[in-house]
């Protein structure tokens, strides 16, 4: 299995995510995608990825730090173009291979939507000019963020929808533009639409991930999650959708593979 999307370098692993890491290899995980959301978490994940042959990095900012970018009115600001460049060089690091986690998130609204839209503009046009993937967040956003992507141009890379919890529209959305759809612990929850639309979308336009330390699967609600569970998710989809668990970690490690690693060497 892969964790398409983990933050071994959180503070609530208190710096033991090579640790984590080695727990999750013993439970079958075979790598791990360590995704930037802030210029010192993307600086980190980096670092993390050059420890080890099988964790690769992402580089982005959050929609909750999209001020980090723009102002209110949605206009980049001087530190944010500075920001931006130096997100591309860092995007340029050869365990690098997308760009994220950017989107929008109108949940919180800890940034305020001009500056996040500014700042997911911003960062799909970084995708285009580096050649890579993004790695999508999107609560409570789903039709505006659908809609504003389709409207400023698909990243060319494409890329995966973290963390799904769109509808069917959304689902037909992906599948229509080639992107993946992240699957994690939600999926395991005994009220979660998921199971819906993880049958609705196949197995082939799908992501396994955990989202560690956050969102861990059943029967771990409440505790800090870990990528060793991600054969609870696994186990979980390949339910779902009547196959069998290897078979659906055979072809979803393809997707990621597809996705983040074939497309990259040749970009770096």
């Amino acid at each position: 299995m892969i964790d398409s999307h983990v933050h071994l370098n959180r503070i609530e692993f208190a710096g033991d995510g090579l640790a984590v890491a080695a727990r999750a290899r013993a439970a079958g995980v075979a790598g791990f995608l360590n995704v930037g959301y802030d210029p010192a978490s993307s600086r980190e994940s980096i670092a993390l990825a050059e420890q080890a042959p099988d964790i690769w990095a992402t580089v982005g900012i959050h929609p909750h730090d999209a001020l980090l970018l723009a102002d209110d009115a949605g206009r980049l600001t001087p530190d944010g173009r500075a920001l931006l460049a130096e997100l591309e060089t860092l995007s340029r690091h050869p365990k690098v291979v997308a760009i994220g986690e950017i989107g929008l998130d109108f949940f919180r609204d800890l940034s305020p939507r001009p500056a996040q839209f500014a700042a997911l503009s911003a960062q799909l046009e970084l995708a285009a000019r580096v050649g890579l993937p993004v790695v999508f967040h999107v609560r409570d956003a789903w039709p505006q963020m659908l809609e504003f992507v389709d409207q400023v141009g698909l990243p060319p890379a494409r890329g995966v929808l973290h963390a799904f919890s769109g509808d069917a529209a959304a689902v037909d959305w992906a599948i229509a533009r080639g992107f993946r759809l992240g699957i994690g612990g939600v999926v395991t929850y005994r009220q979660s639409a998921l199971p819906v639309q993880v049958a609705r979308a196949g197995v082939d336009h799908l992501l396994l991930e955990t989202d560690a330390p956050w969102l861990p699967p059943v029967p771990h609600r409440g505790s800090r999650n870990e990528p060793a569970w991600l054969g609870l998710v696994l186990d979980k989809v390949a339910g779902i959708l009547q196959m069998d668990p290897l078979e659906v970690e055979r072809r979803t490690d393809a997707s990621f593979a597809a996705l983040f690693l074939e497309r990259t060497a040749e970009t770096h």
